[in-house]
């Protein structure tokens, strides 16, 4: 399955949710936008929120423009989440960060925690995407 299409596919779908921020010193609202639109209940609101503040962290500290966008659908099984910049050269992948360093493990630790992730070019953007699967009720477990 190509889930690059899969995740453009799902974000084109409703319901789906997308705001912009400013690419200012904190990830604060992008991770409260997050937080809202899953609500308390969700099992997997904390770590959609950890993750959309990594790839948010990632667009502030190589932005080129002065805002991003985050988009959030809820997909079978799942919800997904994209966190699109506005001009990065970048070609996100994760890396070994030094045991010491105060940052560099944000896309390690989506590898770790997403169902799958990955990222979209297009002419002037890229976007980051992760699936967190949401566990089955009843059966417990990390999705």
């Amino acid at each position: 399955m190509d889930w690059q299409l899969f995740a453009l596919d799902v974000l084109s779908a409703s319901p789906s949710f997308s705001r912009r921020f400013a690419a200012t010193a904190s990830q604060r609202p992008a991770r409260t936008f997050v937080a809202d639109l899953l609500g308390e209940e969700h099992p997997r609101r904390d770590d959609a929120v950890l993750l959309t503040s990594e790839l948010a962290g990632n667009v502030i500290r190589h932005a080129v423009q002065r805002e991003f966008l985050v988009s959030l659908a809820f997909a079978t099984g799942g919800v997904l989440v994209a966190v699109r910049d506005c001009g990065s050269s970048r070609i996100p992948y994760p890396r070994q960060a030094e045991e010491e360093a105060p940052s560099g493990r944000g896309l390690a630790l989506v590898d770790t925690l997403a169902a799958r992730w990955g990222f979209h070019r297009s002419p002037g953007s890229t976007s980051v995407w992760f699936q967190l699967a949401t566990p089955s009720p009843g059966l417990g477990g990390d999705g």
